[in-house]
Parts: structure tokens; sequence; C-alpha cells
């Protein structure tokens, strides 16, 4: 009759087996969510938003007029450049490395 009967140390091993997969399971789940959290992106910068314009107005003087649209293309330059420093910077702290 041996074969009816059931080894006691063979199931509680098996639970303790099972107890032991479920536990990594869920920290691999919250693992998973914790990385996806920290690889999301931060809001914009407000002021990589902001729009520039030269401020040329009819009559100014031809040399005014290129002096005004000169310096507001330097400051959206500036800006983009800025802007584009940001985003590298905070994509590469959130994907993973090679």
């Amino acid at each position: 009759m041996t074969a009816c009967t059931t080894d006691k140390a063979a199931l509680d091993k098996a639970s303790a087996d099972k107890a032991r997969a479920n536990v990594v399971v869920d920290a691999l789940s919250e693992a998973d969510r914790a990385v996806a959290e920290a690889r999301q992106m931060p809001d914009y910068p407000p002021g990589c938003r902001r729009h520039h314009r030269s401020g040329v107005q009819l009559g100014d003087k031809l040399g005014v007029a290129n002096k005004k649209a000169d310096i507001a293309l330097g400051n959206a330059n500036g800006q983009i450049d800025a802007c584009a420093r940001w985003y590298d910077t905070t994509k590469a702290s959130r994907e993973p490395k090679a």
C-alpha cells in the first residue's frame, strides 16, 4: 500500500518551492514597474516652449531690422541648444546602458 501514501517531505518541499516561485514572480513584476517608472521622461521645461520674435516693425531701417532679427535668431538657437542638451541628458539617464 505504499503507492497510495503521500510523501509529506516531498509535498512540503513542493509547497515551499511554489511559494518561493510566487515571491520571485512578484519581485520581478515590481522591478519591471520600478524600471518603467524610472524611465518615464519628466515634463518638458516651459522655457523650451517659448517663442521668439524679432520685434521688427514697419518703418525700421534695414540695418536695425537685420540686427533685431539676428538677435532673435541667436536667442532661439541658444534655447534650442539648451533644450536639446536637457533632453539628451535626461533621456540618457533613463535609457538602458549597452
